[in-house]
């Protein structure tokens, strides 16, 4: 059975720059695929590069749609080439939407985990989403001074409910002292755990951090594509997986070598649309829960509604999940405002 291949590339920009260690990122690009069969049935799926993390570039990305045949088969969209990881999660999330519709996610309800902006702000931004009920908060830190963050780290603290947690994403912005500040700075309080405190290459001191602090340590930049990721559980990474799917390659890849070596997983979004977050979501239902919060608190993320998902709140079930069909959005894409 062969399908009809289109594809269609967007840049859009976010409702508000997220700043990072790697700068400010204030806009997202990246290609909308679309299979059709013989019924008039179509299927989306999300290619969004993110080349600083491992993955394709985009304009290898929009090589590669543009050198397929227009229509496909199986077998071509089963093996993308393993270079070409973003590629592989949006044809084999869209074959298997469009071959397999009545084959929904288990039924799960997901706690949810919200984004906080960097510096002061996350102060009263953690106000809010304790209103709102979000226990678990992700911090972006590494951006400014590490004495002015950690000044600023009791008072995000103070601001989390009665259980809650808050996660630090340092971006591998530190150097080994300044990771120690944080790990003494974080003792004994509600951590639950430092997100990439190392560039990708340069983790050699996370082993014996992880082994010296009762603090948890992730790794995220460091497993994003699935050769990354394969290497460090081979090795035996005593901490936390930080996975984003839609950058992780094949999702039956992933599970399975996830289910292989019985790894402890956090799931996260990269600034996708709603076609790749919804695609992703599906993943992170199918994969064993470990009762930690996913990190999709990218939801809402565009100026442009049309490209985003309704905003769940602190939790999100399967069933709500299944009614968020991505509608109009292929015919919008034409006339999606192209970022500056």
């Amino acid at each position: 059975m062969s399908v009809r291949f289109e594809y269609r590339p967007y840049r859009a920009s976010f409702r508000q720059p997220l700043l990072t260690a790697h700068g400010v990122w204030a806009e997202r690009e990246g290609i909308i695929v679309r299979l059709l069969d013989d019924a008039g049935r179509e299927s989306l799926g999300e290619i969004a590069p993110l080349p600083d993390w491992g993955t394709e570039t985009f304009a290898s990305a929009l090589a590669f749609c543009s050198a397929l045949p227009r229509q496909l088969d199986e077998q071509a969209a089963r093996t993308v080439p393993d270079a070409l990881p973003c590629c592989q999660f949006a044809l084999e999330t869209a074959w298997e939407t469009l071959q397999r519709p009545d084959h929904p996610a288990p039924v799960r309800t997901l706690p949810m985990a919200t984004l906080l902006p960097a510096g002061a702000g996350a102060v009263a931004a953690a106000a809010r989403a304790t209103a709102r009920g979000f226990t678990t908060m992700k911090w972006k830190v590494g951006v400014g001074p590490a004495a002015t963050e950690l000044a600023l780290l009791p008072r995000v603290l103070e601001q989390l409910p009665a259980g809650g947690q808050l996660r630090l994403d340092a971006n591998g912005a530190w150097d080994l002292p300044t990771a120690r500040l944080w790990l003494e700075a974080c003792a004994d309080r509600p951590v639950e755990f430092i997100e990439q405190p190392f560039p990708v290459g340069q983790e050699e001191p996370v082993i014996s951090l992880a082994n010296e602090f009762a603090t948890r340590i992730a790794l995220d930049e460091s497993v994003a594509v699935r050769a990354n990721l394969l290497r460090w559980l081979e090795f035996g990474w005593p901490g936390i997986y930080v996975i984003k799917p839609s950058l992780a390659g094949s999702p039956r890849r992933l599970l399975h070598l996830l289910d292989g070596y019985e790894a402890e997983a956090v799931f996260s979004s990269a600034f996708e649309t709603a076609v790749g977050l919804r695609a992703a979501l599906q993943l992170v239902a199918r994969a064993p829960g470990n009762g930690r919060a996913v990190g999709f608190g990218t939801i809402g993320c565009f100026a442009d509604e049309r490209l985003n998902l309704p905003d769940p709140g602190p939790t999100l079930s399967t069933k709500w999940l299944a009614r968020q069909a991505p509608g109009p959005l292929w015919e919008h894409l034409s006339t999606v405002p192209r970022a500056a």
